[in-house]
């Protein structure tokens, strides 16, 4: 297989960015979020707009306008996905706009992960 890590951190493709995550915990029955800060990650990947055939990959009721397709060698998660399925959805902040991770496939035979993000449109709570 071939490893496309270097193309991934080609200074020719890709750019800075980054990615807040944050955890929470179940209370009441309520999931809510942690009252400290959300972790702060500096990455390299490649950023650019998502397809109709990335999109495909989003279940249909979380398709909205503003998504992007995030590739990276570091792993990105979706909500429930680290450890004890406390974390809420990456953040990805991008030119000055926040996306929510909604779909993340390991290329991992090829050095790198597929991430779709969507734009979030209004306020996030710490996420």
């Amino acid at each position: 297989m071939i490893n496309l890590a270097t193309v991934i951190h080609s200074p020719m493709l890709s750019h800075g960015i980054t990615i807040k995550r944050s955890s929470g915990m179940w209370e009441d029955g309520d999931f809510v979020s942690d009252t400290t800060p959300p972790s702060t990650l500096h990455l390299r990947g490649i950023v650019t707009v998502a397809s109709a055939r990335d999109l495909s990959m989003v279940p249909e009721g979380d398709r909205q306008s503003g998504a992007m397709k995030v590739l990276t060698t570091e792993r990105l998660y979706v909500t429930g996905e680290i450890n004890d399925s406390s974390n809420f959805s990456d953040i990805l902040v991008w030119r000055g706009e926040e996306y929510r991770i909604y779909s993340v496939t390991p290329d991992a035979d090829y050095g790198f992960y597929r991430s779709i993000a969507m734009r979030v449109l209004g306020e996030v709570p710490d996420a």
